[in-house]
């Protein structure tokens, strides 16, 4: 019988296989953080032109549209990630016109809940950016007095605002309907 010489792989080549398994991966890290937090991005914006769609939808009742455009008293509309209640949709500062009643409010939130398909999406990119904003908690849609929505990622601290005159969004990053160069 014939006697083979398998001994397998040296210590030094293996260890050289690993140091060049290390040194790949060490390159290729931070382009997937960079790709998956691009796609949580991505995810966000999504969502957010979701919740646009939800509010136009709601404002196509008179009423609603009259309360949320009625720029005197700076209307919003907070939105709580994740929920899966009407109570996640909270609309704020809002004068109803004449003969709305105080079910409007609440007929109004039902409505944009319903919109969403009964599940407020959950925000996916959570850091900070150099604005000073803060993480985002929470999504906030703005009504300007032409009928034009805005949805914004703020923290749940200290709301974001609308300026009455110009519509400018501060204390938050716009995603609907132009990105905030921040959140980019």
């Amino acid at each position: 019988m014939k006697k083979t010489n398998n001994k397998g792989f040296s210590l030094v080549e293996l260890i050289i296989v690993i140091a060049i398994m290390a040194i790949l991966a060490g390159a290729i890290a931070p382009a997937l953080i960079r790709y998956i937090d691009k796609s949580r991005k991505s995810n966000d914006v999504s969502a957010a032109k979701t919740i646009k769609t939800a509010v136009e939808t709601a404002m196509s009742n008179e009423d609603t549209y009259a309360g949320l455009t009625s720029m005197t008293t700076k209307p919003v509309i907070k939105l709580t990630p994740g929920s899966t209640s009407v109570g996640g949709v909270n609309i704020q500062n809002v004068t109803w016109p004449s003969p709305a009643t105080a079910a409007t409010t609440s007929e109004a939130a039902e409505e944009i809940f319903k919109n969403l398909s009964e599940s407020i999406p959950k925000i996916k990119y959570k850091k900070t950016a150099d604005s000073g904003v803060g993480a985002p908690e929470a999504w906030y849609v703005f009504c300007t007095k032409t009928g034009q929505v805005k949805v914004v990622l703020g923290p749940t601290g200290t709301a974001p605002s609308a300026d009455a005159s110009t519509g400018a969004i501060s204390g938050g990053y716009e995603l609907v309907p132009e990105i905030n160069k921040n959140y980019q």
